[in-house]
């Protein structure tokens, strides 16, 4: 289930503001962009020795092992063989005491993003003075000679940092085009072992992105220059807002919808969803991110998959991009433009008719189930007996309450409480339990609630001598499907066969029975392929997995 946090971790970013003080720049890969427009703003990406001493305080703080340790193997037992004398120092039980693991996650989230904004701005500690409880990190660099770690590691650091430069570089012109100004320093300041949360500082001209920087392929680096992408243009939109957000503010209804829509996902997270202010914030920070990606040459395909998936959290996302392309084609930067855009705005939903709206354009996904469950106080999982070997049904009836076990365990590390976790098989429910938020584990030979979904399922099994995949985009709007591997995330055609050597498929649809509630669908090829796929709730309408294969796709429902 950690791939089901990650996604809702992304959901707490936190936009710190902290004074910029001395800075020391032990290692950077700079570049400068300039361009015929005279745009002569500066690039840095770096792994910034103080937040990487954090990070090597953290790993010894919890030896090795905690959610937020994101650094390979090898390098882990590094830190624990290099700084092994150390581990009981005074710094590494600070450490443990202010990240306590009894926290929430989310608690121990902002608590480690709001440290790194400190550390992220300050000079190498060692050479700081009236550091306060900061001394402490300071003196054990010095008594464990920190930076000889850190030089050793150097080219590990190099490696991570140098593919984002390429895209990265030309979003200062982007913004000069956009929207009319740009500013003279953008900083990527990371740490290569420690999940930081990402956010944004911004500070006499220079604006800072802090975070954690770990990466395995191409696809997940891709997701790190997006990321970067986002916090670069919050200054930018926080401005704009600054002077436009009167002429957006009658239309608070699109955040209502998305309370509504998402309650606990938006109760949680008030920095995205707290006001209509600051989610408008983050609907324009998102969209103007993902438009200047396209510009940067991040591939069309990998933008359009995020965007998927982005506008799941807001709402309108879609209509934005042929916004800000008509701005540009009439060579007004979006302060020219914003009263269009608002009157625009206003007219693709009213209050009256903005959940008609949403469930047109916003695609249903996974955690939805999830979300509402816990709102409403209950989730029902359903295991099937319909298998005419008995060993079968035991097998989906261990699965369910496997899942069951690992869905409490990550409600409580998210939000210290979970809702009432009900295992039932299929013939024991009743008409209420069918209109409540529901996970239905089996396929349609092994779960009879299954089948009886199964001909109007977006991913529908049919029999061809044997059970196969086939995608069924009729019974839903707006379906696009992505094929994912280590390099790349393509769009593929809604008629290419689905591969037959499969785990199966987890989806998402609307309770039938209930529109208001949602069908979570947990199905292998086989009670093995279940199994499998119950490890796979991620933010999507549907996943499909073999052991060479990932497909995932986005589909509405309005």
């Amino acid at each position: 289930m950690k791939s089901w946090r990650c996604f809702l971790a992304l959901l707490l970013i936190l936009v710190l503001s902290v004074s910029l003080v001395s800075l020391l720049k032990t290692l950077s890969l700079e570049e400068s962009s300039q361009s015929s427009s005279g745009c002569n703003a500066t690039l840095a990406v770096e792994i910034n020795p103080n937040l990487e001493l954090f990070a090597v305080l953290y790993i010894l703080a919890f030896n090795g092992s905690d959610y937020f340790i994101t650094a390979p193997k090898g390098y882990i037992n590094d830190v624990l063989m290099y700084f092994a004398p150390y581990r009981d120092d005074q710094a590494v039980k600070y450490i443990r005491e202010v990240f306590n693991s009894s926290l929430p996650l989310y608690a121990r989230d902002n608590e480690i993003a709001e440290f790194s904004s400190r550390l992220a701005l300050l000079g190498y500690l060692p050479n700081e003075t009236d550091l306060g409880e900061l001394e402490l990190l300071a003196n054990f660099a010095r008594k464990s000679d920190f930076m000889a770690f850190y030089e050793a590691h150097r080219s590990e650091y190099e490696r991570i940092a140098q593919p984002l430069v390429k895209y990265l570089e030309c979003a200062p012109e982007e913004y000069e085009r956009l929207f009319g100004h740009t500013y003279e320093s953008f900083r990527v300041e990371a740490s290569y072992s420690l999940h930081i949360h990402p956010h944004v500082v911004f500070e006499n001209e220079t604006v800072y992105y802090v975070g954690g920087l770990y990466y395995m392929n191409n696809v997940t680096m891709l997701s790190y220059v997006m990321t970067a992408l986002h916090e670069f243009t919050h200054p930018f939109v926080g401005d704009f807002l600054n002077g436009n957000f009167k002429i957006f503010e009658n239309m608070s209804y699109y955040l209502i919808e998305m309370q509504n829509e998402l309650p606990t996902t938006t109760t949680y997270d008030p920095d995205h969803y707290g006001s209509f202010y600051t989610y408008l914030n983050e609907l324009f920070t998102e969209s103007i991110a993902e438009y200047i990606a396209l510009g940067c040459g991040v591939p069309r395909d990998y933008v359009l998959f995020r965007a998927k998936a982005m506008s799941a959290m807001f709402l309108p996302f879609w209509n934005l991009f042929d916004e800000y392309r008509k701005a540009e084609e009439l060579n007004e930067s979006l302060y020219q433009y914003a009263p269009t855009l608002a009157q625009h705005m206003g007219m693709w939903a009213t209050p009256e008719n903005v959940s008609v709206f949403y469930r047109k354009v916003v695609p249903v996904v996974e955690p939805s189930v999830l979300d509402r469950a816990s709102y409403q106080g209950k989730l029902i999982i359903v295991y099937g007996t319909q298998n005419p070997d008995e060993s079968g049904n035991e097998y989906d009836r261990e699965t369910a309450y496997l899942l069951a076990e690992r869905l409490r365990e990550t409600y409580m590390r998210l939000y210290g409480q979970a809702p009432s976790i009900v295992v039932k098989a299929d013939g024991n429910l009743t008409g209420e339990d069918l209109r409540g938020n529901l996970i239905l584990i089996g396929d349609p030979v092994a779960n009879s609630i299954t089948a009886r979904l199964n001909e109007n399922l977006p991913v529908r099994f049919a029999f061809n001598g044997s059970w196969v995949l086939r995608r069924n985009p009729n019974a839903v709007k707006n379906f696009t499907a992505f094929r994912i591997t280590e390099n790349n995330i393509s769009v593929i055609p809604l008629n290419s066969p689905v591969p037959s050597v499969l785990f199966g498929v987890v989806e998402t649809i609307r309770n039938p029975w209930n529109s208001k509630g949602y069908v979570l669908i947990i199905a292998g090829i086989d009670r093995y392929g279940t199994r499998e796929m119950s490890k796979w709730i991620q933010w999507q309408s549907y996943v499909i997995r073999g052991e060479t294969y990932w497909e995932v796709g986005f589909y509405s429902m309005g």
